[in-house]
């Protein structure tokens, strides 16, 4: 409908993958480094991880283009759910026949064909494509094709691709010798505020659009906010902004269509943000009209006198003890939602909103103990949880949603923080209702005490000085890529300088500049490198 209005030969955002749109951000284009090296390496195993709509197929399909006719390759989507089924779709995918034959007769003959081509000096490669579907017993039998060798030489080489939940299935006891055998590793990151404008401006100069500078500054800032830099999500929400400004007679497309697009997609659509300003905005009328506006209108935090935020393993010890760690009772009465349930109820609306966020959209329902989050996290999704505690400089810096815990008269609620926007409003998420506190009101109720849930994408440990290895030589190159180590400081071992580095981070993200990497700086490292995680969003952004 829209096309021939904004000088289109067709629509730019089809959910179809062809391959003119093709657009490879810098994570796309690292993972793809990353492939290729393992492979011209010879690793046996090579893992990448990515959330739903980052682009794990097309990288997949420009890694098979990069490859060409320089290996034999089996590509298999949607994995077959047993044993002999995954063997005969490779067997399949090599051109082997399949007809009538037991796991044996499969393996046997896919043996003699990778001893043929390595003999022949040509390499084989298995891409597993939604590897997370892959149930553990046949994440075992991929295990054992690795043992199809030589003395000198792996014959088959695997790709595994999927979304995070891949990462959970391999953490399992008795898949620890697979996971060992993943010698290379990636997690794409979601595009960042300039890739998103580049993705945006390319698919538009592919569609026909000579000058493809459509979608204003404010647009794309907030195409960035609510799909979080996902690919499929822009894709759906820029399609349906181009339709709305068709309808509207608008020539260019502003962020006020961007957030119009997101309140007519379905809440599914978009991973569990609220995108639905009309909503927030009744709620936050309705708390006013309830005689709840006082001091709505306040722009600043009040100055905390709690000391600064504990080390995460002193944070996570204090979460354990109920009580523990909670600022004085305050006088601020809590907002009548909140008061009107059970604390145990609150934390496990808190909860659902907070998994919701993240994508997650299984019900938690009935009550629970806050202090029990990481047990029921952990029956739903891969995710970790962090307890701490915070100031409300180190929300911001963060900008990644989290669970707070609100006191007042002895009385305990916790709601889900999902929105801070540019008046200092803080927009609090339960399993189906939504509010908004200024920042004083805020400050006043909150304890302090929060909950994080996060990835630990690049599976680093707790790092502290004198040490060594690669996960050391990971921090130094980000904090390079940041600006805190200059290029020639990384030494591969944690030295002062790196030390000196990560308390730089630590006070730029409003953390305790304690010079150790633990879950908060990760966190905040994670962040920092647009991985792809939830983040804060902004009503207001962009209009």
């Amino acid at each position: 409908m829209y096309t021939g209005f904004y000088g289109l030969r067709e629509k730019p955002f089809s959910l179809a993958p062809d391959p003119r749109y093709l657009f490879l951000s810098g994570s796309h284009r690292e993972a793809l480094a990353h492939l290729l090296y393992g492979i011209e390496e010879g690793e046996g195993f090579i893992e990448v991880i990515g959330q739903v709509g980052t682009g794990k197929t097309t990288l997949c399909r420009t890694l098979l283009e990069r490859i060409g006719s320089d290996a034999e390759i089996a590509y298999i989507f949607n994995p077959s759910p047993s044993e002999v089924e995954l063997l005969s779709a490779i067997n399949r995918e090599f051109g082997l026949p399949t007809a009538a034959r037991t796991r044996t007769d499969l393996l046997d003959s896919l043996n003699q064909f990778l001893v043929e081509k390595n003999a022949s000096g040509r390499r084989v490669l298995l891409v597993i494509d939604e590897a997370q579907n892959l149930d553990p017993a046949v994440l075992e039998q991929v295990r054992l094709l690795s043992n199809l060798e030589t003395d000198r030489a792996k014959l088959l080489q695997i790709v595994l691709i999927g979304q995070p939940e891949l990462e959970e299935n391999l953490s399992r006891a008795d898949l620890r010798q697979l996971r060992q055998r993943i010698t290379v590793r990636w997690s794409l990151r979601a595009l960042t505020r300039p890739e998103v404008g580049e993705y945006v401006e390319h698919r538009l100069r592919v569609a026909g659009l000579a000058v493809p500078s459509l979608f204003s500054t404010g647009a794309v800032r907030s195409l960035t906010r609510v799909s979080r830099g996902i690919p499929r999500l822009i894709n759906a929400l820029a399609d349906r902004a181009l339709l709305a400004g068709y309808t509207e007679g608008r020539r260019e497309i502003d962020a006020r269509l961007v957030r119009r697009a997101a309140r007519e997609l379905p809440a599914t659509e978009l991973g569990g943000w609220r995108a639905a300003t009309g909503l927030r905005r009744g709620l936050a009328a309705g708390l006013v009209a309830a005689g709840l506006g006082a001091g709505f209108l306040a722009t600043a935090f009040l100055p905390r006198t709690s000391s600064a935020p504990p080390s995460a393993s002193t944070a996570l010890a204090q979460s354990a003890a109920p009580g523990a760690g909670i600022a004085p009772v305050s006088s601020a009465p809590l907002p009548p939602r909140i008061d009107a349930i059970s604390p145990n109820a609150s934390a496990a609306d808190a909860l659902e909103a907070l998994l919701g966020a993240w994508g997650y959209r299984q019900p938690v329902g009935g009550e629970l103990d806050p202090n029990l989050y990481p047990d029921a996290v952990r029956s739903v999704s891969p995710l970790l949880v962090l307890a701490t505690h915070g100031t409300p400089e180190m929300l911001t810096a963060l900008d990644l949603p989290a669970i707070l815990e609100l006191e007042a008269h002895g009385e305990r609620r916790y709601v889900a923080l999902i929105g801070m926007d540019d008046a200092g409003r803080a927009h609090l998420g339960m399993a189906t209702d939504e509010l908004e506190l200024d920042r004083e009101q805020l400050q006043h109720v909150w304890t302090g005490r929060l909950f994080y849930l996060w990835t630990n994408f690049e599976s680093v440990p707790a790092l502290n000085a004198g040490m060594k290895g690669a996960a050391v030589r990971w921090l130094q190159a980000r904090l390079t890529e940041l600006g805190y180590l200059k290029a020639g400081d990384a030494s591969g071992e944690y030295d002062e300088l790196t030390a000196h580095a990560v308390k730089e981070f630590q006070r730029a993200s409003s953390l305790e500049a304690s010079g150790q990497v633990g879950p908060e700086t990760l966190i905040a490292l994670y962040q920092a490198l647009d991985y792809t995680t939830p983040r804060l969003y902004a009503a207001g952004d962009g209009s």
